[in-house]
């Protein structure tokens, strides 16, 4: 089971990783349309947001990637994704026309029906690596610095 979470750990800081560092390293305007397709936020908000929130998902990502702050790096990925189905659920609910999700910027893209699978697929991974977090610690920085082994 130990190696199942470290996998699962793994896998889940690289979706954050790739996704944060495709949308970082793209272009400004490309994620501000996204987020404005979305109709949301404030006007007043969706810049500020645009530039963030790249940022937080590459530091999410390398956090539960790297097993740095595990506990908190799954629970911003459970944050992350229960906002992400919300915020692609009244996309849905709406009808709103966004063919491609923004996820993965330009690098991979996503119908909103698959991102429901893909972001109900992330909350759950993070919960059972929280629910074990000793095993999902398994090759992690965190399981280096621990003193006593937890």
């Amino acid at each position: 089971m130990n190696r199942v979470l470290f996998l699962v750990r793994v896998v889940l800081g690289l979706v954050f990783v790739v996704s944060g560092l495709e949308k970082a390293l793209s272009p400004y305007e490309n994620f501000l349309y996204v987020i404005q397709s979305y109709d949301v936020l404030p006007k007043t908000l969706e810049p500020g947001a645009a530039f963030l929130f790249p940022w937080c998902e590459l530091l999410t990502g390398l956090f539960v990637l790297l097993g740095l702050w595990t506990s908190v790096g799954l629970r911003m990925v459970m944050l992350f994704s229960t906002l992400f189905l919300g915020v692609v659920g009244q996309a849905i609910v709406r009808e709103l026309s966004i063919t491609d999700c923004g996820c993965f910027g330009s690098l991979v893209q996503l119908p909103l029906h698959a991102v429901i699978f893909l972001d109900a697929s992330l909350l759950i991974g993070a919960a059972v690596c929280l629910k074990d977090l000793k095993a999902a610690r398994r090759w992690s920085l965190d399981g280096l610095f621990a003193r006593d082994g937890k």
